[in-house]
């Protein structure tokens, strides 16, 4: 079985918990989450964190390093949203790093600031789970649902 095939199968039966950080849910061909936040900067702090844990195995990653990232994008949050997790990819693809954890300092419907810690990937400790492609913009969805923040993702792979 595939690895988006398992998480796809494991999460089909799962519940909506109002304090979990992200499911996986069903996408033919690519991998697709639902993220959840008391408010909109836990919701990006969450889909950064799916984001890595669908790429490698987050818990072996080292906050030992930080950076700071700015991200600015126009026309809402959900561009907002894409646009940083597209950063994300590409400090990956690029830099080579990977984050355990990232803390939104600061967050406009155009802009946001983040620390994240984390470290660069080590072959011989980090193992790409799932190469991801990109984050795309199909079935994007971000929107307040009783009283907590959620966003549907696709990544493709």
């Amino acid at each position: 079985m595939e690895e988006k095939d398992r998480i796809a199968a494991q999460s089909s039966h799962t519940k909506v918990n109002p304090q979990k950080e992200y499911e996986y849910i069903e996408h033919t061909g690519d991998i697709g989450v639902r993220v959840f936040g008391s408010d909109l900067a836990e919701l990006f702090e969450n889909a950064s964190k799916a984001f890595f844990d669908i790429l490698t195995e987050r818990e072996k990653i080292t906050p030992c390093q930080k950076k700071q990232i700015v991200v600015e994008k126009s026309g809402g949050w959900e561009r907002l949203l894409v646009a940083w997790l597209s950063e994300l990819l590409y400090l990956f693809e690029v830099d080579l790093w990977l984050f355990q954890t990232c803390n939104i300092n600061s967050l406009t419907d155009q802009r946001l600031e983040a620390i994240c810690l984390g470290e660069v990937y080590d072959p011989d400790r980090h193992e790409i789970k799932t190469a991801i492609k990109a984050v795309t913009h199909h079935r994007l969805c971000l929107q307040k649902v009783n009283e907590r923040w959620e966003a549907t993702i696709i990544f493709d792979i």
